[in-house]
């Protein structure tokens, strides 16, 4: 019996310590799952969340205002491009504006110049200038509605700007100013190669008096031998310029070279046409006969440039080419000769010596009188 009691004593004081050991937050959790169980709850899916849209008015962000109106497209730079075009927006606000051989138009603000060189100006109703407005070369337009504070300046048709400018849908190269310069071309350089050599002339006789008589006395005595001489050397300077340019250090003497080259060419020029002009008139003066026999070189030249300012695809236009053809041809003969004389006589250094008395000397010096060389 005491067996027995004491086994039940025991397991009473184990049921008392089980109880006294459970966790009060599992007997409330036990309960709220009973709840649960007894009210169930259907779980949503989570929603997403909506940010706010902003309205239409905060749409694009606050600017600073200038003026009365809020500028978009604010940068205060300068705008300075050769022959590319440029738009200036109404949002835009820019300080100078310098455009060159393209159309400039103006919408926006400029704080500084509008200058538009060789192209068209075009001022809008909403742009405001408060600098000066220049176009030059070509056509300015200005909206009443604008507003300029500056000075107003148009210089239209100025050469060489509206040149190649051609009038809207037809092309420029076809333009009339552009085949009207080109016809004009011609007649110019010719005019002014033939006053140079002009002015050369009087440069010669009144310094190289003793050379002038020199040249002119081998070109007169020694015409054929004079030709041949032009024509080598003129073969030869090729080669030379050839080889002086595999010389590196040759390449310094090229320019010194065609220079020399030229000189020679105008003084062999001067020296033929008063070879020329003596002999129609033989006691004129030297300078009269020098431009006479200039004259009579350059007559086929300066008529075909004159045959050239009449319409295109004329036969004018045709006749001009083939007198320029021949008066080319002409002066580059002479050109030949006239340098043989300049080199035979060592660029008039020397005078001419006859091999045999007999043999006249037809030479006529500045002064007039004839000189006659013996052996």
């Amino acid at each position: 019996m005491n067996r027995i009691s004491l086994v039940k004593t025991f397991i009473s004081v184990f049921l008392l310590f089980s109880l006294i050991s459970l966790n009060p937050a599992s007997l409330s959790d036990n309960a709220y799952a009973e709840e649960d169980q007894a009210n169930p709850i259907t779980l949503q899916p989570p929603q997403e969340t909506q940010m706010p849209q902003p309205s239409q008015e905060s749409e694009m962000p606050q600017l600073p205002e200038i003026g009365d109106q809020i500028q978009k497209n604010i940068h205060y730079n300068d705008i300075v491009l050769i022959g590319q075009g440029r738009i200036i927006s109404e949002d835009e606000v820019v300080n100078d504006v310098v455009i060159i051989g393209a159309d400039l138009t103006v919408n926006g603000t400029v704080n500084g110049d509008s200058v538009c060189i060789g192209g068209n100006l075009t001022v809008g109703p909403q742009a405001v200038i408060k600098g000066d407005v220049v176009n030059i070369g070509g056509q300015l337009t200005i909206d009443p509605l604008a507003r300029t504070n500056g000075e107003q300046v148009n210089v239209g048709g100025m050469f060489p700007f509206t040149l190649f400018k051609g009038k809207k849908g037809e092309p420029n190269v076809f333009d009339k100013r552009f085949v009207t310069f080109f016809k004009i071309l011609p007649l110019t350089i010719d005019s002014i190669s033939f006053i140079f050599l002009l002015f050369f002339a009087l440069f010669m006789i009144a310094f190289m008096q003793r050379q002038f008589d020199h040249i002119e006395e081998y070109m007169t005595n020694e015409f054929p031998r004079c030709a041949l001489l032009g024509i080598a050397c003129m073969i030869i300077l090729p080669i030379a310029i050839f080889f002086l340019v595999i010389i590196m250090v040759g390449i310094l003497a090229i320019p010194f070279l065609v220079l020399s080259l030229v000189v020679s060419c105008m003084m062999g020029v001067v020296v033929f046409s008063r070879v020329l002009g003596r002999k129609l008139l033989a006691n004129s003066p030297i300078m009269f006969q020098i431009l006479i026999g200039l004259l009579l070189l350059y007559s086929l030249l300066l008529a075909g440039d004159i045959f050239l300012l009449l319409p295109i695809g004329s036969v004018y236009s045709i006749i001009g080419h083939i007198l320029r053809l021949i008066g080319i041809i002409i002066l580059i003969c002479v050109n030949f000769i006239g340098l043989g004389a300049v080199v035979y006589s060592i660029w008039g250094t020397r005078s001419i010596v006859q091999l045999r008395g007999d043999r006249p000397n037809n030479f006529s010096s500045m002064s007039g009188g004839s000189n006659i060389a013996t052996a």
